[in-house]
């Protein structure tokens, strides 16, 4: 059951102002995909032009063993991006989910329909860095033998 309205809006408040405070965001997408927006007639029964500009679109994933290797490559600069991110000693979070499938989210940052999002990577400050609990090995010896 959904709360009432004034929750609903007092929600969308509270994550908008979280969002606001991410200092940067980086968005990482891949073209040469499946048209990733719906023709306006696959749309047609939504109600009004904001429940399309805000409706989750279909995922549609790569189709051919090409768009799957550019999407697999693509992930991987993402996860290189995010490891140059923290030898700078910032902070990162890959995230996905309905926000990157909507037409809004598309238009804002101006993608191409062949263009998959792989991910919205937010960049900021950490407040505090957590302790590593694990002890690290010594590169002593073969380490492909260790394996």
């Amino acid at each position: 059951q959904k709360g009432s309205e004034a929750t609903l809006l007092a929600e969308a408040e509270r994550k908008r102002d979280r969002w606001r405070s991410i200092p940067a965001f980086l968005v990482a997408s891949v073209g040469g995909m499946p048209d990733q927006v719906p023709a306006l007639d696959d749309a047609s029964s939504l109600k009004s032009v904001e429940d399309q500009e805000y409706a989750e679109l279909p995922f549609i994933p790569p189709g051919t063993e090409r768009q799957l290797e550019d999407y697999a490559a693509t992930c991987a600069a993402v996860q290189n991006v995010l490891l140059s991110l923290h030898s700078e000693q910032l902070g990162s979070k890959w995230a996905t989910g309905p926000v990157i499938r909507t037409k809004a989210f598309r238009d804002v940052v101006q993608l191409r329909n062949d263009e998959l999002v792989v991910g919205l990577i937010m960049v900021g400050v950490p407040t505090r860095i957590p302790r590593s609990s694990r002890k690290r090995r010594g590169l002593d010896g073969d380490v492909l033998r260790d394996i």
